[in-house]
């Protein structure tokens, strides 16, 4: 059996150092989770409705990933239940504590929303290994719209995967005695892979306008180089075409 493994490895040697996130819930992810190139400091998660690649480090998700149909918005109201995630070493925590009166939000990342098919769903969207501090000029606003067009893009039929997350520019700031980052910026990517397009976006982490959602479109690509992660790594290559080109905004309704 030994032997037969050593093979294994030999062949198909990055099947041994798969993400975790493929591993053990695939099912929030099309082509692969996306791969920090920095390995160390990620303590990953799966949900029942996203995955996270959680930093030890800022003490916030790098991103989480979540496969958006319409069997898990739901009918199921917030449960408000913010808390500290108890899977994570409390050295690594983020607290309620850290966010009391930092003057930013504890901005979901998966929105509870998005989460609302069952309870455990929805609760599990309060942990605060989904949340950073955000703005809340933003959260608010300009991120709070953007969610309700994935659900009325989703409700329209499509079927989603999105993954959305913090970058973290010199010079960043933190809050509470657990020293919390907070992202100098915020990035979503939506993949529709039955129609083959994608979008993505990279806020500043401050009050925007709403109507300006259409300015912060940018290709797959440039998220990959400002935040060093790989999106999508087991895409077929004729369709990494996609990540490379400018998103067309007529194919989106509202962003155009």
């Amino acid at each position: 059996e030994m032997k037969k493994l050593l093979l294994a490895l030999l062949f198909f040697p990055t099947l041994a150092f798969a993400n975790p996130i493929d591993d053990k819930c695939p099912q929030h992810v099309k082509w692969g989770a996306p791969e920090p190139v920095v390995k160390e400091n990620i303590q990953y998660l799966c949900r029942t409705g996203y995955a996270v690649a959680y930093s030890t480090v800022y003490k916030n998700p790098l991103y989480v990933a979540e496969h958006v149909s319409k069997d898990r918005i739901g009918e199921e109201p917030r449960t408000e239940d913010f808390r500290p995630d108890p899977e994570i070493k409390p050295e690594h925590q983020s607290t309620l504590q850290d966010y009391n009166g930092a003057g930013y939000d504890r901005g979901h990342m998966s929105p509870a929303a998005n989460n609302g098919a069952n309870k455990q769903a929805m609760s599990e969207s309060f942990l605060l290994s989904n949340m950073v501090p955000q703005n809340p000029g933003n959260n608010r606003g300009i991120w709070k719209q953007l969610e309700v067009f994935v659900r009325n893009w989703v409700v329209s039929g499509a079927d989603l995967y999105v993954i959305q997350g913090s970058i973290y520019d010199n010079g960043y700031k933190t809050i509470g005695t657990n020293k919390v980052a907070v992202p100098t910026r915020l990035f979503k990517v939506i993949i529709d892979p039955t129609n083959k397009k994608m979008v993505a976006f990279i806020f500043p982490n401050e009050k925007l306008e709403v109507k300006d959602l259409p300015k912060y479109v940018v290709s797959v690509q440039q998220v990959e180089q400002e935040t060093k992660l790989d999106f999508s790594p087991m895409i077929p290559g004729d369709l990494k075409i996609l990540e490379h080109n400018d998103p067309d905004k007529t194919q989106w309704t509202g962003l155009h």
